[in-house]
């Protein structure tokens, strides 16, 4: 069977993703909603919007080792089974042997500052964490049913060249937000893009595994350190109560939880090579200055 990896959603990180499995010699082909995305020409990129009329996916699909899920759900739950259910079936049956799926943190709602582990309860208090909770509940229903391995990744927040505190500081978008007490954990996507191939050719089951860096931190933190990388000064502190936001963004600050990712550490053998902002921001800034 050919190594090839097919993701719903060449995005940010499933951009990253792809690149990486090119370079560990895998075959990758994937969807966008862009047909003008510039992308690495070894990466196959087929038009698709899954809320605009179906595209049939079966040939894409068929030859497929591993299937990777990064298109956001909507209310109803995952919009890629709704859409080509048939076509991921099928190749549930023939090729695909592991389905990963990326949610997030958020479904484990707000924390008051306590440490999430994998068996903390889940929470979901926005609606973007609802429709996850029920996009995750979907693939485990799918994939238990044609018994394919599912790994369930939950992201932290998600950053690197071109999404980080540096570029917001030079485009003049970074807000130094003040919320007393309030941290979360971010993840460099090179780590994540890491993870998804180590698991990609391990023999582990089917399982839920939190994917985070070592250093929660306030959000304010991480700008005025990214202020130091360019020299210059920190934007003004607003305080939470008087930023204007966006639903979104205003939902980050509304839980606090410590993210613990012993689980997918230890399952893998794996030392992340950015376990802290610091780090990533620092090898990050060369790569932003000369974008």
């Amino acid at each position: 069977m050919l190594n090839k990896l097919f993701c719903f959603g060449v995005g940010f990180t499933g951009l990253q993703t792809c690149e990486y499995f090119n370079d560990q010699k895998w075959i990758t082909s994937g969807t966008t909603r862009d047909r003008n995305k510039k992308v690495n020409p070894n990466i196959e990129l087929i038009e698709y919007n899954p809320n605009k009329g179906k595209v049939y996916l079966s040939e894409s699909l068929a030859s497929s080792k591993i299937l990777l899920i990064s298109i956001a759900p909507d209310k109803n739950g995952d919009v890629v089974l709704k859409s080509n259910y048939e076509d991921i079936a099928n190749a549930l049956k023939t090729s695909v042997k592991r389905v990963i799926y990326l949610s997030t943190t958020a479904v484990y709602g707000d924390a008051n500052g306590s440490t999430v582990d994998e068996k903390y309860k889940i929470n979901p208090q926005s609606d973007r964490a609802k429709s996850r909770i029920l996009a995750e509940g979907q693939w485990t229903d799918l994939c238990d049913k044609f018994g394919v391995t599912l790994n369930i990744l939950r992201l932290s927040g998600i950053y690197g060249t071109g999404r980080n505190q540096i570029r917001n500081l030079i485009n003049g978008t970074a807000k130094r937000i003040i919320k007393e007490g309030h941290v979360f954990n971010r993840i460099h996507v090179a780590d994540i893009a890491r993870i998804i191939y180590m698991l990609s050719v391990s023999d582990i089951k089917s399982d839920i595994f939190n994917i985070s860096d070592d250093m929660p931190a306030p959000p304010q933190d991480v700008v005025e350190f990214a202020a130091r990388l360019l020299n210059t000064d920190p934007p003004e502190p607003v305080i939470f109560s008087e930023a204007s936001l966006s639903e979104m963004a205003r939902s980050f600050y509304s839980e606090t939880k410590y993210i613990r990712n012993q689980k997918i550490k230890e399952k893998l053998g794996l030392e992340l090579k950015y376990p802290n902002y610091k780090l990533g921001l620092k090898d990050i800034l060369k790569e932003e200055l000369n974008r």
